[in-house]
């Protein structure tokens, strides 16, 4: 009897040890950030990002035992359309269950992530140590916003019923139900830019200086919608009793100006002498996002100095924005 029960016993041994279980549970999220993106950026390219934790962590090893009857279910929603900012401008995006767009989902619908092998592909069932759902973001291009930071907090309500636990045969031991609630934040920080369009100022040849018409010319810059600026120009490369200068390779010098619009005010980089966007010839004010602002110049060569040796004179200036 003794030998039986032995026998017996080891048998038991063999049916637990068959045995698999799984368990899932809610948890706090992983913000989900875009990090800083310029306007010009957010306008025209679509950025990612992902959050490595929805809400939703598995354990177990039930793989490949998933059935028609097995869910995990995630309905997403919020108050809001998009990421909105300080002004009211919203950023919309799209939210994918994998780092695809095979996969998209939509919000207020509830999106199971058994079926076409997601959950397979996470790995939230295989193995002892607990695995989170992540989820992908994909911005949509076309959003002409203002800078700042924008937000979105999106509710997630998951559901899901599966087998957890399996014997001897694929029995299914027992069902892992559960449901609750939980948020997301959604963050992208918009930085300012601008789109700048600067010709080159040629005065062509002339014998002597007076001989040298004077040039009018326009700069277009394209900055980020609401954003408040000036624009300087440097003193270029060989700037001389407060006049600039081009120059020849043989070290000699043509001295020269670039004065706001028709004016004689000459165009600067400090202080007074920079331009603000709400001085702009064409579209004054502050920038509009797509729409450029045009800002006009003269530039003429200085009749008061001697005519320097026939040559090819050049400088380069630098123009700068500044919000």
């Amino acid at each position: 009897m003794n030998a039986l029960g032995r026998v017996v016993l080891g048998v038991g041994l063999c049916a637990v040890s068959a045995q698999a279980w799984s368990a899932c549970s809610l948890g706090a999220t992983v913000p989900a950030s875009f990090g800083t993106i310029n306007s010009t950026l957010v306008r025209t390219t679509v950025q990612p990002a992902s959050t490595t934790n929805a809400g939703l962590s598995c354990t177990g090893s039930l793989l490949s035992l998933l059935t028609s009857n097995d869910h995990f279910y995630a309905t997403i929603t919020s108050t809001r359309t998009g990421m909105v900012g300080p002004t009211g401008d919203v950023i919309p995006y799209t939210i994918y269950a994998n780092n695809t767009t095979n996969f998209p989902i939509s919000r207020g619908t509830r999106f199971d992530f058994a079926p076409n092998g997601i959950i397979d592909a996470l790995g939230l069932l295989n193995g002892t140590s607990p695995k989170s759902v992540p989820l992908y973001l994909r911005t949509v291009v076309g959003a002409n916003v203002a800078a700042g930071v924008y937000t979105e907090t999106l509710s997630i309500f998951w559901d899901w019923n599966y087998c957890s636990g399996i014997g001897l045969g694929n029995i299914c031991l027992g069902r892992d139900i559960g449901s609750g609630t939980q948020t997301l934040t959604v963050t992208l920080t918009v930085s300012n830019d601008c789109q700048i369009t600067t010709p080159n100022i040629s005065f062509a040849s002339a014998p002597v200086v007076a001989g040298f018409a004077t040039v009018n010319q326009s700069i277009n810059i394209a900055c980020t919608k609401g954003s408040n600026y000036t624009v300087g120009l440097d003193d270029g490369q060989n700037v001389s009793a407060e006049r600039r200068r081009m120059k020849s390779t043989a070290n000699n010098y043509l001295a020269y100006d670039i004065f706001k619009s028709a004016g004689t005010v000459r165009w600067g980089s400090v202080g007074a002498a920079r331009r603000a966007s709400s001085d702009a010839n064409v579209n004054p004010g502050a920038g509009t996002g797509t729409g450029s602002q045009v800002f006009n110049y003269n530039a003429k060569v200085y009749t008061d100095q001697a005519t320097p040796p026939a040559a090819t004179y050049t400088d380069s200036v630098i123009l700068d924005v500044q919000f």
